[in-house]
């Protein structure tokens, strides 16, 4: 987690002398501001394991709300793993129409509402007609559960729940807990505290609880429905199924066909940066106001150092702007978020391509069919500062290169423009 957190946790344990054995406590929202010197509701921000504080994971505890001012640490786990999932649909949009404005949104709900438009969601529900009747944050009624992996019983009444979309058919309630990139772990709560709140509210109908996930890297949308064996024990949680949908047809680019002016980028940068869908990420989180160096280090759960390296790769591409420590989207960003969600794969695909430093290398493979591991550290070695001397050297270069081959394998599988082997790319 962001060093903030981990120093707000370890500060509040010890001012209020706890003993990480086994005990639980109560712990209120007033105590964890006066006494951690950070706001609550950021100390008690644990959606996945990464942002669980290193003192409170090393210990193994938990932490869950019991009303909009309390909650209760404890010993025992709270996440459960995103299954892997294995069924594939390439699917077609159930539009009339083209939607111009689909690509305005700032976070998970521009993603949200195009699956629905498009049918996905009533598709992987299958059930019937379906209306949109909640979305945002709203406090629980009281209820009461068992963790029964730590023998703890929980009552809540008040808790700030956030639903990120729900909806309601004839039969059925889905409520909706989304995710832009790929994620392998989600916090129980996150589905539990709304199955149980909307349970009551609407007994007459079976409350079903879905965990959202949209890749951008691969412009797939993935729905998992999550139930509970046991309506009142938190852990008893299961998959019931899933699927992939894909609205993206798949098509292979030459390069020559890739090559536009009006997406090259000039610079003296090589990224260090493996994970293109956090770049996309970072894009539709400096959208939705979160644009310092320190909340997008707390968002991923990077240190600072790692937070600029994406910073830095985005920039590389034009996308962004970095001054003391705050990212700003560039005209080309803003086109990005702009569009539709299966436009948006395509885009960065040709900002890569026209990168200064992939056209030197694809330059090179037009030489002699391809370019190695030898000829990309050769040009990340040959880059300079704008004093002349060396921008990178040492272990700096070897992770450089690994970028340049992780971008290229994502090319390679997405595109087919690419053909990738041990330490080599061919074009094709």
């Amino acid at each position: 987690m962001a060093n903030a957190n981990n120093i707000a946790w370890e500060t509040y344990i010890n001012k209020m002398e706890l003993e990480l054995d086994g005990r639980s406590y109560n712990v209120y929202a007033e105590n964890l501001n006066k006494e951690g010197k950070r706001e609550a509701r950021l100390m008690a921000y644990m959606d996945s394991p990464e942002h669980s504080p290193k003192v409170l994971k090393e210990a193994g505890y938990s932490l869950l709300a019991t009303s909009n001012k309390g909650y209760v640490l404890f010993h025992g786990n709270t996440f459960a793993q995103v299954p892997d999932c294995s069924t594939l649909l390439s699917y077609h949009a159930k539009l009339d129409f083209p939607l111009f404005t689909a690509g305005r949104g700032t976070g998970e709900s521009e993603y949200i509402d195009y699956a629905f438009n498009t049918g996905i969601i009533s598709n992987f529900a299958n059930s019937g007609k379906l209306y949109q009747t909640i979305r945002g944050r709203e406090q629980t009624k009281s209820f009461s559960f068992l963790i029964k992996g730590s023998d703890l019983r929980i009552d809540v009444n008040g808790a700030i729940i956030e639903v990120d979309a729900g909806y309601e058919g004839e039969k059925d309630i889905l409520l909706l807990e989304a995710k832009v990139g790929v994620r392998s772990h989600f916090n129980i709560k996150q589905l539990y505290y709304p199955f149980r709140h909307f349970s009551q509210l609407v007994p007459n109908k079976k409350v079903r609880t879905l965990f959202f996930i949209y890749d951008l890297k691969k412009a797939s949308y993935t729905l998992h429905e999550f139930s509970f064996r046991d309506r009142e024990i938190f852990d008893s949680i299961y998959a019931v199924k899933c699927c992939i949908y894909s609205l993206v047809r798949p098509y292979t680019y030459l390069i020559d066909e890739l090559i536009d002016k009006d997406f090259s980028t000039e610079g003296n940068v090589v990224p260090q940066a493996d994970d293109i869908n956090k770049i996309f990420e970072l894009l539709v989180l400096i959208m939705s106001g979160r644009n310092t160096v320190h909340e997008v280090a707390e968002y991923f759960a990077f240190d600072i150092r790692q937070s600029n390296y994406y910073g830095e790769a985005a920039e590389s591409l034009g996308l962004i702007t970095r001054h003391k420590g705050v990212f700003d989207l560039t005209e080309r960003g803003g086109v990005f978020i702009s569009l539709e969600p299966q436009h948006q794969q395509s885009f960065i695909l040709k900002l890569i391509i026209n990168s200064w430093y992939f056209q030197k290398l694809i330059s090179k493979a037009k030489q002699k069919g391809f370019f190695t591991t030898n000829d990309v550290e050769e040009l990340i070695i040959s880059v300079e500062k704008d004093d002349g001397a060396k921008r990178y050297s040492n272990s700096t270069i070897g992770r450089r290169v690994q970028t340049v081959f992780s971008w290229s394998k994502w090319i390679s599988e997405e595109f087919k423009s690419f053909l990738v082997e041990e330490g080599k790319v061919m074009l094709k």
